[in-house]
């Protein structure tokens, strides 16, 4: 069901990661395995979002879940995301890498500079009443344009060195036909718990040979693999597969750490989308619990 993979960092090649993203399916989903797992998932969830207050939406994503599984008291946090170069070198930087990808930009630290270049545009282009509705600034320029001639070097820098690890992982030219970068994120809303919805994304997906058009997903994430790896790969490739189904369902999630130079694998089939399954339903009670203490937290005096 998995692989795992270490190189050290001053000699990596990007060899290692194109191997373990193109490699022919080890495993798969047997007839009708997805369907059944998706009716538990459904059922499940439906029990566990019930307890959800009237009219709150809780949406699942990537960050919710590590915070659930690693550290649930800060579940009961107001949630509040503030933006900063760390939290949007990942959004800038694999935009950049699409524009390399596409031949749109000569390096990536090119494509950054387009990149950020342009959200000032579309934020100036935005406050215009003649184009009022028409341009949609990225989330991230509003913040960014109020920022000094330092804040904006450092998110340039960070957003440089993410998109050049991410360009210089893999060998991009035997990737046939050409890999989607970043591109939508997945949104699957749960049927019969309409307050739920599960967001998964991926940096690159990538066809895989011999696979019937199927898709690898690669995950840039950050430090070293923690013993939650497999729920990252797996919460990815789980949320793919329920708004793919099963002919659309990933062959294989494969996470990158370039810090430490280390990747894992994680083979899609009907025992690791289960697991990840099980991961979500306790990570959402979690989540559930913690909007209801919120609710029933007394009111600080004066406010």
């Amino acid at each position: 069901m998995s692989d795992v993979a270490s190189v050290p960092t001053g000699v990596w090649r990007p060899t290692a990661l194109t191997d373990a993203l193109l490699a022919p399916p080890a495993t798969g989903l047997a007839t009708g395995e997805l369907d059944r797992l998706r009716a538990d998932l459904v059922r499940e969830l439906a029990a566990v979002i019930d307890d959800l207050p009237p009219g709150e939406q809780l949406v699942l994503d990537a960050h919710r879940l590590r915070l659930a599984t690693t550290d649930p008291e800060r579940c009961a946090g107001d949630g509040e995301f503030a933006p900063s170069p760390r939290l949007t070198k990942r959004a800038i930087g694999v935009t950049a890498v699409a524009r390399w990808v596409r031949g749109h930009a000569v390096a990536p630290s090119a494509g950054v500079r387009d990149v950020l270049a342009a959200g000032l545009d579309d934020l100036v282009a935005a406050a215009d009443p003649a184009l009022a509705g028409a341009v949609r600034p990225p989330w991230w320029a509003e913040w960014y344009a109020e920022l000094g001639p330092g804040g904006r070097a450092v998110v340039e820098a960070e957003a440089v060195t993410w998109a050049t690890q991410l360009a210089t992982a893999l060998r991009w030219e035997r990737i046939d036909p050409p890999p989607v970068v970043g591109g939508r994120d997945d949104w699957w809303q749960c049927p019969g718990a309409r307050q739920l919805t599960l967001k998964g994304r991926a940096e690159v997906r990538a066809p895989v040979p011999a696979a019937g058009g199927r898709q690898a997903l690669v995950l840039v994430a950050s430090g070293i693999p923690g013993l939650a790896w497999r729920t990252e790969l797996g919460f990815a490739a789980l949320v793919a597969s329920l708004v793919r189904g099963e002919r659309g369902a990933p062959v294989r999630s494969v996470g990158w750490w370039p810090a430490c130079g280390q990747l894992r694998v994680l083979e899609v089939d009907g025992p690791s989308l289960a697991e990840a399954g099980k991961v979500v339903v306790a990570a959402t009670a979690t989540w559930v619990d913690a909007r209801i203490e919120r609710r029933r937290a007394p009111t600080p005096t004066g406010r």
